[in-house]
Formats: C-alpha cells, sequence, structure tokens
C-alpha cells in the first residue's frame, strides 16, 4: 500500500498494524552514456512497491536525491552533502515515528548512501529506545546476491552502470537505454574504482573525471531485458522475504523484556 494514497486517519489505522515501512532511496546520478540518470531511484522504488504489494506492507514516496559526489565531474548528476542527506533521512523516519510506525526499512539504490543511512538508523534508535522502534536499511543490489550471481555477470566488475544495471533498465523503462552506447563503452572501457576494499582496509582515491572515464563499472554490453527480469523477480521475492521476517521480529536480537531472542 501506498502511504501518500491514504488520508491521514487511514494512515493512524494501519500505524496500529504495526507493518513495516518501506522507504526507497537512491540517487539522481550518471549512470555512463548509455543509462538515464534515475536508475538507482527508479529501480529501488519499484522494487520497494512490488515488495510492499506481496509482503502487504506500506510504502512512502522515493527520496529522488543522495550522496553522490564522487561523480561531481558529471553533468546531470543532483547530491546531497552528508549533513543534508541525513538531515533528510531522519526527518522522513521522525515523521513516521511521530505518526506511530515503529518498524521502518530504508530501501536503498545507491551504495555510497549506506553507511550515512546507518549512521541516521542508529542516532534514531538511540534517540527513540523507549518507543522500541526497529529500522533497518539495505541496498538492493546485494540482498540478493546469490540468487543474481547466478542470472549474469553482476558483480564481476563492479555494481555501477554494468550489466545488472542495464539489464534491470531494459525491463524497466527500455525506451531510455541507448544499447549502441554501452557497445562503445565496452570497446573502450576504462575504469577507475573510487573505492578499494584491499588487504580489510578501505582507500578512498580521486574522483573519477568525465574527460577521462565513461562512469561505468562492468561491461552494459551484455545486459539484456530477460537477465533484467531475472534479476527483478529475484530481488523482490528476497527482499520480500527479508522484510516479513523482520515484520515478525527476526532481526531483534531481544525481546521486550530485554532477554535474548531465540530464533
Amino acid at each position: 500500500m501506498e502511504l501518500c494514497n491514504l488520508t491521514w486517519p487511514e494512515a493512524k489505522e494501519w500505524a496500529k498494524k504495526n507493518p513495516v515501512v518501506i522507504v526507497p532511496t537512491g540517487s539522481t546520478e550518471q549512470h555512463g552514456p548509455h543509462l538515464p540518470l534515475k536508475v538507482d531511484i527508479a529501480s529501488a522504488d519499484y522494487i520497494g512497491r512490488k515488495v510492499a504489494e506481496k509482503t502487504n506492507m506500506l510504502i512512502t514516496p522515493p527520496l529522488n536525491f543522495g550522496y553522490s559526489e564522487l561523480w561531481l565531474h558529471y553533468p546531470g548528476t543532483i547530491s546531497f552533502r552528508q549533513e543534508t542527506y541525513k538531515a533528510a533521512l531522519y526527518d522522513i523516519c521522525y515523521s513516521l515515528i511521530r505518526g506511530g510506525f515503529k518498524k521502518i526499512f530504508l530501501l536503498n539504490g545507491h551504495n555510497p548512501n549506506l553507511i550515512l543511512m546507518q549512521s541516521v538508523i542508529y542516532e534514531l534508535v538511540d534517540q527513540f529506545e523507549e518507543e522500541r522502534i526497529q529500522m533497518g536499511c539495505g541496498t538492493y543490489i546485494f540482498m540478493a546476491k546469490e540468487a543474481c550471481d547466478k542470472i549474469g555477470d553482476n558483480f564481476r566488475d563492479g555494481t555501477h552502470a554494468n550489466e545488472m544495471e542495464t539489464a534491470i533498465a531494459l525491463a524497466l523503462f527500455p525506451e531510455c537505454v541507448k544499447m549502441e552506447e554501452a557497445k562503445k563503452v565496452s570497446k573502450n572501457y576504462k575504469m577507475r574504482k573510487v573505492i578499494n576494499f584491499d588487504d580489510g582496509a578501505i582507500f578512498v582515491n580521486r574522483w573519477p573525471d568525465s574527460k577521462v572515464y565513461a562512469g561505468v563499472y562492468g561491461n552494459p554490453a551484455l545486459g539484456t531485458a530477460e537477465n533484467g527480469t531475472a534479476y527483478l523477480d529475484a530481488l523482490i521475492n528476497k527482499i520480500s522475504q527479508i522484510i516479513l521476517d523482520f515484520s515478525k521480529g527476526k532481526y531483534n536480537p531481544s525481546k521486550n523484556d530485554g532477554t535474548a531472542q531465540n530464533f
């Protein structure tokens, strides 16, 4: 159910049911020369709507902008500062909590948002400890990795404007995908990762330059609508199960009396 389609008395009644409220968040940012700027948020919003429908939970309108400073040299990218993004998330969740909702899941489409989302969740759970709210967050592309690994070339060389995201875009909005440009990228491919995870350490490099790098990680020419549909089905099924488990308290490590929860 879409929260924005409810009246306030209906929202009050929904809060009494203690549903999980899904908040889609992502970005409006470059996705190579072949994909539209909306990929992250459009995908997260679509998956979130399907999950809400499948699980009979609530979904809010999407937060269309995220922390996208790494693509600052690519025109069209709209980025919040860290402080702005965290404040927006905080206010959205705080509003839901004031309205009586106690379970919130932030469904993310842009992985650099994730650490900021975790920070906001810690703050809110600490602030509203007596209300016993429960919160979670996750980037959808990683939430069904095992199933997605069996479908295509999704994680081999990064996860931005790659085979997986291109396939999902072909399944959801093919009219916005320029596969001829994807083929050009695959022939002249240069990747420059901003963040490297090596030997248990994180190394952050300078932001990529749009004059040199196409802004793609992976080979987008491999993407197909058929794979896109398969990815979406796998993601919706897995995330729906996670949301249902969350609603039943599976991810709550303690009972109301503070004793250990056995699973």
